[in-house]
Protein backbone atom coordinates (compact mmCIF):
# COMPACT_ATOMS: atom_id res chain seq x y z
CA UNK A 1 0.00 0.00 0.00
CA UNK A 2 3.07 2.16 0.12
CA UNK A 3 2.88 5.30 -2.40
CA UNK A 4 5.99 7.32 -0.91
CA UNK A 5 9.56 6.52 -0.50
CA UNK A 6 11.04 5.83 2.99
CA UNK A 7 14.59 7.54 3.21
CA UNK A 8 17.52 5.19 2.43
CA UNK A 9 18.88 5.99 6.07
CA UNK A 10 15.94 3.90 7.95
CA UNK A 11 14.87 6.04 11.01
CA UNK A 12 17.75 6.30 13.92
CA UNK A 13 17.02 5.63 16.99
CA UNK A 14 17.82 9.04 18.70
CA UNK A 15 16.26 10.72 15.81
CA UNK A 16 13.94 13.33 16.01
CA UNK A 17 10.40 12.60 14.44
CA UNK A 18 10.29 16.00 13.31
CA UNK A 19 13.70 15.25 11.41
CA UNK A 20 12.72 11.96 9.69
CA UNK A 21 9.88 13.44 8.15
CA UNK A 22 11.86 16.12 6.43
CA UNK A 23 14.32 13.62 5.30
CA UNK A 24 10.92 12.25 3.57
CA UNK A 25 10.41 15.12 1.68
CA UNK A 26 14.01 15.00 0.58
CA UNK A 27 13.12 11.61 -0.47
CA UNK A 28 9.89 12.31 -2.13
CA UNK A 29 11.01 15.47 -4.06
CA UNK A 30 8.53 17.97 -2.26
CA UNK A 31 9.55 21.52 -1.90
CA UNK A 32 8.25 21.81 1.43
CA UNK A 33 6.91 19.60 4.43
CA UNK A 34 3.13 21.42 3.82
CA UNK A 35 3.34 19.45 0.76
CA UNK A 36 4.01 16.35 2.09
CA UNK A 37 1.76 16.92 4.56
CA UNK A 38 -1.49 17.39 1.79
CA UNK A 39 -0.04 14.53 0.11
CA UNK A 40 -0.35 12.56 3.26
CA UNK A 41 -3.93 14.18 4.51
CA UNK A 42 -5.25 13.49 1.05
CA UNK A 43 -4.44 9.54 1.05
CA UNK A 44 -5.55 9.25 4.45
CA UNK A 45 -8.76 10.84 3.68
CA UNK A 46 -9.74 7.97 1.88
CA UNK A 47 -8.45 5.09 4.29
CA UNK A 48 -9.65 6.87 7.71
CA UNK A 49 -11.57 9.88 7.64
CA UNK A 50 -11.49 10.51 11.47
CA UNK A 51 -7.42 9.84 11.49
CA UNK A 52 -6.99 12.22 8.42
CA UNK A 53 -7.62 15.59 10.23
CA UNK A 54 -5.59 14.39 12.60
CA UNK A 55 -2.44 14.63 10.49
CA UNK A 56 -0.72 18.73 10.89
CA UNK A 57 -0.35 20.81 7.93
CA UNK A 58 2.43 22.30 10.21
CA UNK A 59 5.65 20.52 11.16
CA UNK A 60 5.71 22.01 14.59
CA UNK A 61 2.36 20.64 15.35
CA UNK A 62 3.83 16.76 14.63
CA UNK A 63 4.56 15.65 17.64
CA UNK A 64 2.12 13.70 19.74
CA UNK A 65 2.33 15.35 22.62
CA UNK A 66 1.03 18.01 20.45
CA UNK A 67 -2.61 16.61 19.79
CA UNK A 68 -4.78 18.32 22.39
CA UNK A 69 -8.05 15.97 22.69
CA UNK A 70 -7.02 13.57 19.47
CA UNK A 71 -4.21 11.81 20.53
CA UNK A 72 -5.19 8.29 19.59
CA UNK A 73 -6.25 10.27 16.30
CA UNK A 74 -2.50 11.67 15.65
CA UNK A 75 -1.54 7.76 16.35
CA UNK A 76 -3.69 6.14 13.84
CA UNK A 77 -2.74 8.57 11.56
CA UNK A 78 1.17 7.78 12.22
CA UNK A 79 0.34 3.75 11.48
CA UNK A 80 -1.46 5.03 8.21
CA UNK A 81 1.40 6.85 7.50
CA UNK A 82 3.97 3.66 8.30
CA UNK A 83 2.17 1.62 5.54
CA UNK A 84 2.13 4.54 3.16
CA UNK A 85 5.75 4.33 3.71
CA UNK A 86 6.21 0.88 3.55
CA UNK A 87 7.58 0.79 7.33
CA UNK A 88 7.28 -2.08 9.85
CA UNK A 89 4.84 -1.23 12.39
CA UNK A 90 5.36 1.32 15.37
CA UNK A 91 8.48 2.87 13.21
CA UNK A 92 7.37 6.06 13.64
CA UNK A 93 5.73 5.57 17.36
CA UNK A 94 9.42 4.98 17.99
CA UNK A 95 10.86 8.41 17.34
CA UNK A 96 7.40 10.15 18.71
CA UNK A 97 7.58 11.91 21.95
CA UNK A 98 4.45 11.44 23.90
CA UNK A 99 1.92 12.99 26.61
CA UNK A 100 2.95 11.87 30.12
CA UNK A 101 0.74 11.01 32.95
CA UNK A 102 3.30 11.84 35.55
CA UNK A 103 3.99 15.32 37.28
CA UNK A 104 7.67 16.80 38.08
CA UNK A 105 7.68 18.57 41.34
CA UNK A 106 3.78 17.72 42.02
CA UNK A 107 2.26 20.20 39.41
CA UNK A 108 4.62 20.39 35.93
CA UNK A 109 3.62 18.36 32.81
CA UNK A 110 5.63 15.89 31.29
CA UNK A 111 6.64 13.93 27.95
CA UNK A 112 7.48 10.17 27.43
CA UNK A 113 10.06 8.68 25.02
CA UNK A 114 11.56 5.54 24.98
CA UNK A 115 10.77 4.90 28.84
CA UNK A 116 12.20 8.20 29.81
CA UNK A 117 9.35 10.70 31.55
CA UNK A 118 11.23 14.25 30.78
CA UNK A 119 9.65 17.76 32.18
CA UNK A 120 7.67 19.65 29.26
CA UNK A 121 9.07 22.63 30.00
CA UNK A 122 12.79 21.02 29.08
CA UNK A 123 11.32 20.95 25.32
CA UNK A 124 12.90 23.33 22.99
CA UNK A 125 10.69 25.19 20.63
CA UNK A 126 7.65 25.95 22.69
CA UNK A 127 7.22 29.59 21.19
CA UNK A 128 6.21 30.94 24.40
CA UNK A 129 8.77 33.51 24.16
CA UNK A 130 9.55 34.28 20.60
CA UNK A 131 11.69 31.94 18.23
CA UNK A 132 13.50 29.11 19.72
CA UNK A 133 16.69 27.70 18.59
CA UNK A 134 16.88 24.41 18.29
CA UNK A 135 20.74 23.78 18.12
CA UNK A 136 23.14 21.41 16.14
CA UNK A 137 26.57 19.99 16.21
CA UNK A 138 28.45 20.62 12.85
CA UNK A 139 30.35 16.89 13.58
CA UNK A 140 27.34 15.36 14.43
CA UNK A 141 25.51 16.67 11.14
CA UNK A 142 29.02 15.57 9.25
CA UNK A 143 28.63 12.19 10.44
CA UNK A 144 24.88 11.47 9.54
CA UNK A 145 22.77 14.09 8.27
CA UNK A 146 19.72 14.35 10.72
CA UNK A 147 17.98 15.69 14.18
CA UNK A 148 18.95 14.18 17.57
CA UNK A 149 15.91 14.41 19.87
CA UNK A 150 18.29 15.12 22.74
CA UNK A 151 19.14 18.30 20.81
CA UNK A 152 15.87 19.29 21.64
CA UNK A 153 16.66 19.21 25.34
CA UNK A 154 17.64 22.59 27.00
CA UNK A 155 20.11 21.15 29.59
CA UNK A 156 21.71 19.34 26.68
CA UNK A 157 24.19 22.10 25.45
CA UNK A 158 27.25 20.56 24.04
CA UNK A 159 27.55 17.37 22.02
CA UNK A 160 28.67 14.35 24.27
CA UNK A 161 30.20 12.79 21.28
CA UNK A 162 32.47 15.49 20.03
CA UNK A 163 32.69 17.48 23.11
CA UNK A 164 32.00 20.99 21.86
CA UNK A 165 29.58 23.33 22.16
CA UNK A 166 26.47 22.96 19.90
CA UNK A 167 25.39 25.93 17.75
CA UNK A 168 22.59 28.31 18.31
CA UNK A 169 23.07 30.79 15.68
CA UNK A 170 24.02 30.71 11.79
CA UNK A 171 27.22 32.02 11.80
CA UNK A 172 26.87 33.65 8.48
CA UNK A 173 23.13 35.56 8.92
CA UNK A 174 23.17 35.10 12.77
CA UNK A 175 19.32 34.11 12.81
CA UNK A 176 18.31 31.14 15.02
CA UNK A 177 18.73 27.62 13.67
CA UNK A 178 15.69 25.84 13.72
CA UNK A 179 15.20 23.10 11.68
CA UNK A 180 11.59 22.83 12.39
CA UNK A 181 10.87 26.62 11.18
CA UNK A 182 13.41 26.91 8.53
CA UNK A 183 12.29 23.12 7.15
CA UNK A 184 16.17 22.28 6.60
CA UNK A 185 18.26 19.88 8.31
CA UNK A 186 21.17 20.43 6.94
CA UNK A 187 21.06 24.15 6.22
CA UNK A 188 20.22 27.63 7.31
CA UNK A 189 17.98 29.62 4.53
CA UNK A 190 20.88 32.16 4.01
CA UNK A 191 22.29 28.74 2.39
CA UNK A 192 24.89 28.18 5.07
CA UNK A 193 25.85 24.52 5.20
CA UNK A 194 25.73 23.89 9.11
CA UNK A 195 28.29 21.28 8.76
CA UNK A 196 30.97 23.52 7.53
CA UNK A 197 30.56 25.75 10.44
CA UNK A 198 33.28 26.42 13.42
CA UNK A 199 32.22 25.53 17.48
CA UNK A 200 34.20 25.68 20.71
CA UNK A 201 35.26 23.46 23.11
CA UNK A 202 32.85 22.34 26.04
CA UNK A 203 34.06 22.88 29.18
CA UNK A 204 33.85 19.49 31.68
CA UNK A 205 30.51 20.28 33.72
CA UNK A 206 27.87 20.71 30.88
CA UNK A 207 30.22 18.03 29.00
CA UNK A 208 29.93 16.08 31.80
CA UNK A 209 25.97 16.26 32.00
CA UNK A 210 25.73 16.12 28.35
CA UNK A 211 27.12 12.70 28.53
CA UNK A 212 25.43 11.46 32.16
CA UNK A 213 21.95 13.18 30.64
CA UNK A 214 20.53 9.82 29.35
CA UNK A 215 22.69 7.44 30.09
CA UNK A 216 24.05 8.35 33.81
CA UNK A 217 26.88 6.66 34.87
CA UNK A 218 26.77 4.83 37.91
CA UNK A 219 30.32 4.62 38.91
CA UNK A 220 30.26 8.36 39.86
CA UNK A 221 29.89 9.89 43.35
CA UNK A 222 27.61 12.15 42.38
CA UNK A 223 24.25 11.60 43.01
CA UNK A 224 23.20 13.62 39.49
CA UNK A 225 25.00 11.17 36.93
CA UNK A 226 24.92 7.91 39.16
CA UNK A 227 21.29 7.66 39.77
CA UNK A 228 20.11 5.11 37.64
CA UNK A 229 16.63 6.73 36.00
CA UNK A 230 16.64 9.09 33.65
CA UNK A 231 13.43 10.85 34.75
CA UNK A 232 15.59 11.05 38.03
CA UNK A 233 18.03 12.68 36.79
CA UNK A 234 15.61 14.95 34.47
CA UNK A 235 13.25 15.59 37.82
CA UNK A 236 17.03 16.59 39.84
CA UNK A 237 17.50 19.32 37.28
CA UNK A 238 14.25 20.96 37.43
CA UNK A 239 14.49 21.13 41.41
CA UNK A 240 17.90 22.64 41.25
CA UNK A 241 16.54 25.01 38.69
CA UNK A 242 13.41 25.78 40.22
CA UNK A 243 15.66 26.41 43.54
CA UNK A 244 17.93 28.49 42.19
CA UNK A 245 16.18 30.04 39.67
CA UNK A 246 16.09 33.61 41.38
CA UNK A 247 19.50 33.26 41.98
CA UNK A 248 20.97 35.15 38.75
CA UNK A 249 22.48 32.93 35.93
CA UNK A 250 21.46 29.71 36.98
CA UNK A 251 23.17 27.07 34.53
CA UNK A 252 21.89 23.82 34.25
CA UNK A 253 25.97 22.81 34.24
CA UNK A 254 25.92 24.32 37.66
CA UNK A 255 23.39 21.65 38.61
CA UNK A 256 26.66 19.12 38.64
CA UNK A 257 29.06 20.81 40.69
CA UNK A 258 25.80 21.49 43.22
CA UNK A 259 25.26 17.86 43.70
CA UNK A 260 28.88 16.83 44.05
CA UNK A 261 28.36 18.20 47.03
CA UNK A 262 25.21 16.58 47.98
CA UNK A 263 23.61 16.94 50.78
CA UNK A 264 25.98 18.73 53.05
CA UNK A 265 24.96 21.97 50.70
CA UNK A 266 21.62 21.30 50.81
CA UNK A 267 21.48 20.86 55.08
CA UNK A 268 23.67 24.05 55.31
CA UNK A 269 21.01 26.06 53.41
CA UNK A 270 18.36 24.73 55.56
CA UNK A 271 20.05 25.36 58.66
CA UNK A 272 20.40 28.75 57.80
CA UNK A 273 16.71 29.31 57.27
CA UNK A 274 16.08 27.60 60.41
CA UNK A 275 18.55 29.94 62.44
CA UNK A 276 16.77 32.70 60.90
CA UNK A 277 13.33 31.23 61.07
CA UNK A 278 12.41 33.58 64.51
CA UNK A 279 13.25 36.44 62.17
CA UNK A 280 10.54 36.08 60.05
CA UNK A 281 7.96 34.92 62.32
CA UNK A 282 4.71 36.99 62.57
CA UNK A 283 2.84 34.35 64.90
CA UNK A 284 4.15 31.61 67.69
CA UNK A 285 5.82 28.55 65.59
CA UNK A 286 2.90 26.68 66.63
CA UNK A 287 0.32 28.77 64.58
CA UNK A 288 3.07 29.24 61.79
CA UNK A 289 2.97 27.57 58.18
CA UNK A 290 6.09 25.47 57.67
CA UNK A 291 5.77 26.68 53.99
CA UNK A 292 6.28 30.40 55.04
CA UNK A 293 9.85 29.91 56.11
CA UNK A 294 10.62 26.43 54.19
CA UNK A 295 8.71 27.55 50.88
CA UNK A 296 7.72 24.69 48.71
CA UNK A 297 10.73 22.35 49.56
CA UNK A 298 8.29 19.32 50.41
CA UNK A 299 5.88 19.63 48.08
CA UNK A 300 8.64 20.19 45.43
CA UNK A 301 10.79 16.93 46.98
CA UNK A 302 8.44 14.39 45.56
CA UNK A 303 10.24 14.82 42.16
CA UNK A 304 7.80 12.93 40.25
CA UNK A 305 4.20 11.70 41.10
CA UNK A 306 3.32 8.71 40.45
CA UNK A 307 6.84 7.84 42.53
CA UNK A 308 8.73 4.82 41.16
CA UNK A 309 9.49 2.12 43.60
CA UNK A 310 12.96 3.48 44.49
CA UNK A 311 11.99 7.40 46.05
CA UNK A 312 14.02 9.87 44.46
CA UNK A 313 17.20 10.98 46.71
CA UNK A 314 16.07 14.59 47.06
CA UNK A 315 13.03 13.53 48.83
CA UNK A 316 15.28 11.09 50.83
CA UNK A 317 17.73 13.54 51.94
CA UNK A 318 14.73 16.26 52.94
CA UNK A 319 13.41 13.25 54.88
CA UNK A 320 16.75 12.51 56.82
CA UNK A 321 16.56 16.07 57.84
CA UNK A 322 13.84 16.57 59.08
CA UNK A 323 13.76 13.32 61.33
CA UNK A 324 17.25 14.51 62.50
CA UNK A 325 15.71 18.47 63.03
CA UNK A 326 12.87 17.38 64.72
CA UNK A 327 14.86 15.18 67.16
CA UNK A 328 17.25 18.35 67.51
CA UNK A 329 13.89 20.38 68.65
CA UNK A 330 12.28 18.65 71.06
CA UNK A 331 9.06 19.58 72.59
CA UNK A 332 9.15 22.20 74.99
CA UNK A 333 6.37 24.69 76.89
CA UNK A 334 7.40 27.18 74.17
CA UNK A 335 7.05 26.39 70.99
CA UNK A 336 9.88 25.87 68.36
CA UNK A 337 10.22 25.13 64.46
CA UNK A 338 9.54 22.08 64.90
CA UNK A 339 5.85 22.83 66.02
CA UNK A 340 5.21 24.36 62.72
CA UNK A 341 2.30 23.22 60.78
CA UNK A 342 1.89 21.23 57.39
CA UNK A 343 -0.64 21.26 55.18
CA UNK A 344 -2.48 18.12 53.78
CA UNK A 345 -0.79 18.68 50.92
CA UNK A 346 2.75 18.47 52.60
CA UNK A 347 1.55 15.81 54.77
CA UNK A 348 0.70 13.20 52.03
CA UNK A 349 4.38 13.79 51.09
CA UNK A 350 5.84 13.01 53.68
CA UNK A 351 3.94 10.16 54.33
CA UNK A 352 4.13 8.71 50.79
CA UNK A 353 0.88 8.66 50.77
CA UNK A 354 -2.65 10.38 49.41
CA UNK A 355 -4.52 13.30 50.42
CA UNK A 356 -7.47 10.74 51.29
CA UNK A 357 -5.12 8.95 53.36
CA UNK A 358 -4.33 11.94 55.50
CA UNK A 359 -7.88 13.06 55.60
CA UNK A 360 -8.48 9.43 56.89
CA UNK A 361 -5.56 9.90 59.84
CA UNK A 362 -7.26 12.98 60.65
CA UNK A 363 -10.53 11.42 61.21
CA UNK A 364 -9.29 8.54 63.11
CA UNK A 365 -7.65 10.97 65.35
CA UNK A 366 -4.13 9.73 64.44
CA UNK A 367 -3.46 13.32 63.29
CA UNK A 368 -4.55 16.06 65.47
CA UNK A 369 -5.41 19.82 63.59
CA UNK A 370 -4.00 22.75 64.88
CA UNK A 371 -7.19 24.86 64.84
CA UNK A 372 -11.20 23.87 65.11
CA UNK A 373 -12.50 22.74 62.18
CA UNK A 374 -16.29 23.30 61.14
CA UNK A 375 -18.34 20.39 61.24
CA UNK A 376 -18.88 18.66 57.44
CA UNK A 377 -16.47 20.67 55.96
CA UNK A 378 -13.20 19.71 54.26
CA UNK A 379 -9.63 21.28 55.41
CA UNK A 380 -8.30 22.73 52.48
CA UNK A 381 -5.29 20.99 51.34
CA UNK A 382 -2.98 23.69 51.31
CA UNK A 383 -3.53 25.29 54.40
CA UNK A 384 -0.94 24.74 56.89
CA UNK A 385 -2.87 22.47 59.68
CA UNK A 386 -1.17 19.55 60.73
CA UNK A 387 1.86 19.65 62.93
CA UNK A 388 5.35 18.96 61.42
CA UNK A 389 6.32 17.05 64.16
CA UNK A 390 3.52 14.98 64.92
CA UNK A 391 3.79 13.52 61.01
CA UNK A 392 7.30 13.25 61.32
CA UNK A 393 6.88 11.31 64.41
CA UNK A 394 4.16 8.92 63.00
CA UNK A 395 6.57 8.06 59.81
CA UNK A 396 9.05 7.34 62.36
CA UNK A 397 6.63 4.64 64.19
CA UNK A 398 7.12 2.98 60.41
CA UNK A 399 10.78 2.70 60.55
CA UNK A 400 12.22 5.77 58.87
CA UNK A 401 12.48 3.83 55.24
CA UNK A 402 8.85 2.84 55.12
CA UNK A 403 7.19 4.54 51.99
CA UNK A 404 2.99 4.11 51.49
CA UNK A 405 -0.25 3.38 53.25
CA UNK A 406 -0.58 4.07 56.52
CA UNK A 407 -4.16 2.70 56.91
CA UNK A 408 -6.02 -0.13 55.24
CA UNK A 409 -8.09 0.79 52.03
CA UNK A 410 -11.80 1.04 53.01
Amino acid sequence: MAFLFSPTARAFADESLESYLLRVVAENFFDSYQQLSFAIREALHELDFEAHGAFPIELKRLNVYHAKHNSHFRIRALGLLESLLGLPSYELQKLALFKSNRLFLNVLSAVHRNGVDIPLSFIRYGKKNGITSVPICPYCLMDDAYIRQVWHLTPYEVCAKHECELLHHCPSCQLPINYIENGSITHCICGFEFATAAVKEADHPALLLSRCLIYGNPKLTNPLPSVLSASHRFAALLWYQKRHANTGDCRYSDAVEYFSAWPNNFYCELELLTLNAHLKLIDEFNHTSFRFIYGEIILHSQCLLPEEKEPHFIHLALMDYLHKWVEAHPKSNKPNVADMLVSVAETAVLLSTTHEQVYRLYQEGILTSAFRQKMLQRIDPHMGVFFIRQVIEYKSSFGTAKQGMYLSAW
